[in-house]
């Protein structure tokens, strides 16, 4: 589909529906009211089909959020399911992060996904900016944002093959003229 989300297009099929109806009322003529009805059938059927099947980037979607609830939780066997068997390291990084960090909350609050078929298996990279609540080496509560990207691979399901934190530069987007001034 076109359309990760199809809410576009379900307001498209109501707009066209609507203009069908209004024809039919201005024109009396039945052959719009039966145009109306199918385009209405249609924006129902596209959003039925919509919600029986999920698309990679949609079970992403579900999948690291749900990720970043086992942290919080202290949940390492959902997050050994979750990574590749082979990579010990990414591992070994989710153990240390949980035990050392003691997260209280953790928040993806952005999360761009790169889909690249064509691979043996297919393949996504999940750029996230992740705030974390926590306490670092029993001190005080702390807030720090980290820039996270994920590599998944799908084999039954998509597992973490690879994972890179590191401390968030907030400060790429924007671009600064000869006077200092920021522009965004």
């Amino acid at each position: 589909m076109p359309y990760e989300d199809t809410l576009p297009l379900l307001a498209f099929f109501l707009v066209m529906t609507t203009l069908f109806l209004w024809l039919w009322r201005s024109s009396g003529q039945y052959q719009w009211a039966v145009i109306a009805f199918i385009m209405f059938g249609a924006g129902c059927g596209v959003v039925g089909i919509d919600w029986l099947f999920e698309t990679d980037r949609e079970k992403i979607e579900i999948l690291l959020p749900s990720l970043a609830r086992a942290v919080e939780r202290k949940d390492l066997e959902v997050l050994f399911n979750v990574i590749a068997p082979e990579m010990q390291p990414v591992r070994e990084l989710a153990e240390k992060a949980v035990h050392d960090v003691m997260p209280k909350q953790v928040l993806i609050t952005r999360l761009e996904i790169e889909m690249q078929p064509g691979h043996v298996f297919p393949m996504a990279v999940a750029n996230m900016l992740v705030r974390i609540t926590g306490r670092i080496d029993e001190s005080s509560l702390e807030t720090v944002i980290v820039s996270v990207v994920v590599t998944l691979q799908k084999r039954d399901r998509w597992l973490v093959t690879e994972c890179l934190v590191e401390p968030a530069d907030l400060m790429n987007k924007r671009k600064t003229t000869r006077a200092g001034q920021v522009k965004r």
